[in-house]
């Protein structure tokens, strides 16, 4: 069978009023896959970058967001309503 398991930047810091203001790397989002990777024994199919909306629920611990520089985008949809999106990893596999 074959599954995907998407890698985002994590918050690493909260701004006023609770809202995000600081995110991991993209080069620690790759550090997180290949940790990842290595502790499995799984067979590697694909791995790519996607860029996907705010607030994906992420299956690993920890609060998952956006932010306008360093590999996340803002991208306008209709009627003007901007919706933020962020690069993320994307792990092909089977067990």
């Amino acid at each position: 069978m074959i599954k995907y398991k998407d890698f985002a930047p994590r918050i690493t810091e909260r701004g006023p009023f609770g809202g995000p203001s600081e995110y991991e790397s993209f080069s620690e989002v790759v550090s997180a896959v290949n940790q990842w990777i290595a502790s499995k024994t799984i067979q590697i199919i694909n791995v790519e970058t996607v860029v996907l909306p705010d607030r994906i629920k992420g299956t690993d611990d920890g609060d998952y967001g956006v932010k306008t520089s360093n590999a996340f985008y803002p991208v306008m949809i209709s009627q003007g309503l901007a919706v933020n999106c962020f690069q993320c990893v994307r792990v092909w596999y089977r067990e």
